[in-house]
């Protein structure tokens, strides 16, 4: 995720979920998206669900796109 989507995503989950706050679900997202294998526990189970649903949602659009070329 580019830094504007990871905000998208982050008032997207406050708009939605709202579980946690935006600096809180900001830094957790950030650290995600580097990629490196970070240790998350129960607390972060509704910030992960939301972002597989985010990255279904992305990849649903893409494909999407690719069938009306």
């Amino acid at each position: 995720m580019t830094q504007e989507e990871q905000a998208a995503f982050v008032d997207s989950y406050s708009n939605n979920v709202a579980h946690h706050s935006k600096r809180f679900v900001t830094e957790f997202v950030a650290r995600y998206e580097t990629g490196m294998d970070i240790e998350y526990s129960h607390e972060h189970t509704s910030i992960m669900d939301a972002l597989g649903i985010w990255h279904d949602a992305v990849k649903w659009k893409i494909e999407q796109q690719k069938a009306k070329s």
